[in-house]
C-alpha cells in the first residue's frame, strides 16, 4: 500500500461511517413521524378478540410489529399467541385476558405455504378459541392469502361451537379465487379493504390494486382505503408495518 492510498482510506472509512450515521438518524426520524399516526390514537374500547391471519410464507414478524404498537400506544391489547405446527399441534400463549380492551390474537403456522391445510387448521383453532377460551365474536384481520383463508371461514358458516365474524380487514389481498367464492360472504358483516399503490403503478408490486379493488365492489358492504407513496409504506409486506394501515385498521375495527 502507498503512502498516498494509507492517507486516503481513514477518509474514505470516516466518509463512509458519516453517511451510514445519517442515513440512520434520518431513518429514525422518518419513522417517529410515521408513528405519529397511531401515537395519540383514541379508540372505543371492546370485549371482541381480533384474529390476526398471515399470508403466504408468513412468519411470526407479519403481524407481531403491529399487534405490538397497538400495545404499546394503549389502542388495544397484546392477549394471546397461537403457533400451529406442521402437524396442527397449538402450542398457546395466553398474556392478558380475552375479554377486555381489545384483545388480539396472533397466528403463526409453521406450513404457511399450504391453504388447505391451514383452513382446516384454522377452523380447529376457532372451536378452541370457542370452547375454551369463551370467545364468541371475532374480527378478522388476513394479509394477502390470509386475506383468502379469513374469506373461507366467512363463506363457511361456522358451526355451533365456533365465533362468530363481526367485522373482516382484508389486506393486500382480492379475497377469493373466483366471484363465486363470494357469493355467500353474509352481508351483516362489516368489511374494510386495504391495497398498495406504489408511485402510481396501481400495485403493490405483488397483488395489483384492481384485485382489491374487484373484493370491495363484489361485497357491497365493503369500504375501500388506497395506500398511495413508495415502496416503504405501499409494498406488498410493508403494508403491515405501516403505522397509516394501523390507524386505519384500529379505526375501523374499534370505532
Amino acid at each position: 500500500m502507498t503512502k498516498k492510498t494509507h492517507r486516503r482510506w481513514p477518509r474514505v472509512v470516516g466518509w463512509t461511517a458519516g453517511v451510514l450515521s445519517a442515513m440512520a438518524i434520518g431513518g429514525t426520524v422518518w419513522w417517529q413521524s410515521q408513528l405519529n399516526a397511531i401515537r395519540h390514537l383514541t379508540v372505543r374500547q371492546t370485549d371482541i378478540a381480533t384474529v390476526f391471519i398471515p399470508g403466504y410464507n408468513s412468519n411470526s414478524w407479519t403481524f407481531s410489529p403491529m399487534i405490538q404498537r397497538f400495545a404499546r400506544y394503549g389502542i388495544a391489547t397484546d392477549a394471546m399467541t397461537i403457533n400451529v405446527s406442521a402437524n396442527g399441534h397449538l402450542a398457546i400463549t395466553r398474556r392478558a385476558a380475552l375479554n377486555q380492551r381489545n384483545p388480539l390474537i396472533n397466528i403463526i403456522f409453521a406450513d404457511a405455504r399450504n391453504p388447505e391445510k391451514q383452513t382446516t387448521q384454522l377452523h380447529r383453532i376457532m372451536t378452541k378459541l370457542y370452547t375454551d377460551y369463551g370467545v364468541h365474536q371475532i374480527n378478522l384481520v388476513g394479509h394477502s392469502m390470509g386475506g383468502f383463508l379469513a374469506t373461507r371461514y366467512i363463506t363457511q358458516p361456522p358451526t355451533a361451537q365456533q365465533p362468530a365474524v363481526v367485522r373482516f380487514v382484508n389486506i393486500a389481498s382480492g379475497g377469493a379465487r373466483a366471484d363465486s367464492d363470494l357469493a355467500d360472504f353474509p352481508k351483516n358483516i362489516a368489511v374494510l379493504a386495504i391495497g398498495g399503490n406504489i408511485w402510481g403503478t396501481r400495485s403493490d408490486w405483488q397483488v395489483p390494486l384492481a384485485s382489491v379493488q374487484h373484493f370491495a365492489k363484489t361485497i357491497p358492504q365493503a369500504k375501500l382505503i388506497t395506500i398511495t407513496g413508495s415502496p416503504l409504506t405501499a409494498y406488498h409486506s410493508a403494508l403491515h408495518q405501516n403505522p397509516q394501515v394501523d390507524r386505519d385498521i384500529a379505526q375501523f375495527l374499534f370505532h
